[in-house]
């Protein structure tokens, strides 16, 4: 009787488990960010939060630009762009939430540009 009451239980609590289960719906849509490469080589552009996160989040083609959504909601980010392991530009600190688009060429800090990408 008493490993009936302990399996009913158990079943019970599975399925209140089970039930419970949300999966995380992104609440916000991060801004623009538009990276132009001026070079002749294929850039690789990570993003990176104030906590170290990072993401690849474009490849961009010689003489081309990419558009990507910023993909943290931390308030303090970065930008990298990497040519090969040994040549890498970051930008200085920027909070990439206080617009709605910005623009980086990779030699200038990113400039603030709601127009970017729409």
């Amino acid at each position: 009787m008493q490993s009936r009451i302990l399996a009913a239980l158990g079943v019970a609590a599975l399925l209140g488990c089970a039930s419970a289960t949300r999966y995380t719906q992104w609440p916000y849509r991060g801004p623009m960010m538009m990276v132009q490469n001026p070079t002749q080589n294929t850039l690789v552009v990570l993003a990176r939060d104030g906590t170290g996160r990072e993401l690849i989040t474009a490849r961009v083609r010689p003489n081309s630009t990419q558009c990507f959504r910023w993909p943290f909601i931390h308030a303090i980010g970065y930008l990298v762009a990497a040519e090969s392991p040994h040549d890498t530009l970051t930008t200085q600190p920027f909070q990439p939430w206080s617009a709605d688009g910005w623009e980086w060429s990779g030699q200038l800090e990113p400039k603030s540009n709601p127009r970017v990408c729409r």
